[in-house]
């Protein structure tokens, strides 16, 4: 008895008698959804199936056993160079790519093998050849000339300029360095999360100002390398910037806060505001707290 792939075999009726399944069944360890069947109890999978294809309506599965599949014309396949990847002659444990290669079931590896090689070839030979029509139909048309070459805009843009001396012809693309950007922006923006620039305000002020922050300091640093290097220089040219450079404030430190605050773990009874306010690290007026620890130092005696 020859195989099913070459013809040969039992017939269609034959099969199906003897897998046992009725018409309108789904075969057993079948995935997808079936109406209705998480209700159904008592039976197998194969009777409920049945029944419910005639009570519900629903779209009915494809033949368990279909006909031998066509095969693939070997002419059209390349032969192996030695060089080529997709030939005729594919060894089954061949563990590369073949294109397509995992939708097919049901079949031998050569024969998957032919099919997916044939669609791959006839694929790709029709998108070249697409690809060649279109590029033969740019080609046909007409090249298109730049509009700064044309003697009639350039007219035209030098009478607007003398008509109009003070508006700008272009508009600037490029952005001024302290526009804020749109609310939702996820890049970074200096100097709005060390710093209480950010704290109370909304997002387009936020940025505005921790932009602005950041140009004056900018400006003002080159400003000082433009003078020379002396001994002794004085504050004339050293600003302070417009936030507070302390980190632990007199307002105390924001709830949630990680990071360390000094003697803390040894308050007890109030709240995570209060307690940082008592703190000396947060009550002192001196720019940082090293001034008030070398100040408490010198008034000591000796």
């Amino acid at each position: 008895m020859t195989s099913i792939a070459f013809g040969g075999g039992p017939t269609l009726d034959q099969r199906r008698s003897f897998a046992g399944l009725k018409h309108g069944t789904h075969v057993p360890g079948y995935r997808g959804y079936c109406p209705q069947i998480k209700y159904r109890v008592g039976k197998t999978y194969g009777d409920d199936t049945n029944l419910l294809s005639t009570t519900v309506d629903h779209r009915m599965p494809a033949d368990p056993v279909g006909p031998p599949p066509v095969g693939v014309d070997q002419s059209g396949l390349p032969d192996a160079t030695g060089d080529n990847k997709y030939t005729k002659s594919m060894v089954p444990g061949y563990t590369g790519y073949i294109p397509r290669l995992t939708f097919k079931y049901g079949n031998t590896y050569k024969e998957d093998c032919d099919v997916c090689i044939d669609e791959f070839l006839t694929n790709s030979s029709t998108h070249d050849m697409k690809a060649h029509d279109l590029k033969r139909t740019v080609r046909s048309y007409p090249k298109l000339q730049p509009v700064s070459r044309d003697p009639g805009v350039r007219d035209y843009l030098n009478k607007y300029r003398d008509t109009h001396p003070i508006k700008p012809i272009l508009v600037e693309d490029k952005r001024a360095y302290t526009e804020p950007p749109m609310p939702g922006y996820q890049g970074y923006v200096p100097r709005i999360r060390p710093t209480e620039l950010g704290l109370g305000v909304r997002y387009h002020q936020m940025t505005k100002n921790g932009l602005e922050a950041f140009k004056h300091e900018n400006s003002q640093h080159h400003e000082i390398h433009r003078h020379p290097v002396t001994i002794e220089r004085g504050d004339s040219l050293v600003q302070m910037p417009s936030y507070n450079r302390r980190l632990f404030l007199n307002d105390g430190m924001i709830p949630k806060y990680t990071g360390y605050c000094p003697q803390r773990r040894y308050r007890f009874g109030n709240t995570y505001g209060d307690t940082t306010r008592s703190l000396d690290i947060c009550t002192h007026k001196q720019a940082c707290y090293g001034d008030t620890l070398m100040s408490l130092r010198k008034s000591l005696p000796v």
